[in-house]
């Protein structure tokens, strides 16, 4: 039998589009996302601590967004506009890392309940010199995400796209002032970018468990933006900003309270299934402190 690995290498080398992945049904209309459920899953997160020198919030100050700013700024639903999301390999990724990249798939289909296309890896050489440096001698390259952004991705974007989002095992920079940063999102333009280069050994077998954690929640958090999604400043969540590794290894991969019933609504999720799918995909991965925590979330929303 045809193991997933292999077909996703087909995929990453392939000249034609890999078909979208199907995804289940919503079983719950967006308007029976009900304030219960969020009260239900309200206790399982913990508020903000204070913030630490070099914290993101202490050198970027930011409103929030609850659920109710959310919903009014974003009157249309994403759900009722597109139809998958469009994921594309940028320059060469390793085993390790392409083991990574179909690891973070299998978390992306239930996180967002969305199916996914999966495009043909761009090569290296097809970005130009001034979209790529060294940050200092022996440095490993660096790729300008403002170049992946507007000139790869937006490229590659469809009309059923809700999003686009670039996966690379290179570091990234942002700009001018930036040393560098672990992925970007526009939010307008539906297009976002992320790395593993400082995510860990995805080529250690020890390693790429961490590796495979910090890309997922890299992955989510910039689709979350691309989603109209802003930091999150009232929870400890997946939708935190983060200045450093250590910063984001202190937050957790789900969205809290305000967050994530802003999926339940844009996507039409039903809040237990997606919660139930999300637990068992950190089991099949050996994710066993989120999955825990998913269990203990979904026995909540379950109301048991």
């Amino acid at each position: 039998m045809t193991s997933r690995r292999h077909l996703l290498k087909l995929a990453l080398s392939a000249p034609v589009l890999a078909r979208a992945a199907a995804a289940p049904a919503p079983s719950v209309a967006p308007e029976m996302a009900p304030e219960s459920f969020i009260a239900r899953i309200r206790p399982l997160f913990k508020r903000m601590d204070p913030t630490r020198p070099g914290d993101w919030l202490a050198e970027h100050a930011e409103p929030g967004q609850t659920y109710q700013q959310y919903r009014k700024a974003q009157p249309d639903r994403v759900i009722d506009r597109f139809r998958n999301l469009r994921i594309v390999p940028i320059g060469p990724l390793t085993e390790g890392q392409r083991a990574v990249l179909e690891i973070t798939v299998d978390f992306m289909k239930p996180f967002f309940g969305l199916p996914l296309v999966l495009d043909p890896q761009v090569p290296l050489s097809t970005i130009p010199a001034n979209a790529q440096r060294e940050l200092y001698q022996r440095a490993p390259k660096q790729l300008l995400t403002s170049y992946l952004l507007n000139q790869v991705l937006r490229e590659r974007r469809r009309d059923e796209d809700a999003a686009v989002l670039g996966i690379t095992g290179m570091d990234l920079w942002p700009g001018a002032g930036w040393n560098f940063v672990f992925g970007q999102a526009s939010l307008t333009e539906r297009v976002g970018v992320w790395s593993m280069a400082r995510n860990g050994n995805a080529d250690h077998a020890q390693l790429r468990k961490l590796c495979a954690v910090r890309t997922v929640m890299t992955a989510t958090h910039e689709t979350g933006h691309m989603f109209g999604i802003r930091h999150c400043i009232a929870y400890k969540c997946g939708m935190n900003g983060s200045n450093n590794a250590s910063e984001r290894d202190r937050q957790p991969l789900e969205f809290c309270p305000e967050c994530q019933p802003k999926l339940w609504w844009s996507l039409a999720l039903d809040p237990l299934r997606r919660s139930r799918a999300l637990e068992s995909a950190a089991r099949r991965h050996g994710f066993d402190r989120i999955a825990a925590d998913l269990g203990g979330q979904s026995r909540a929303l379950a109301g048991s």
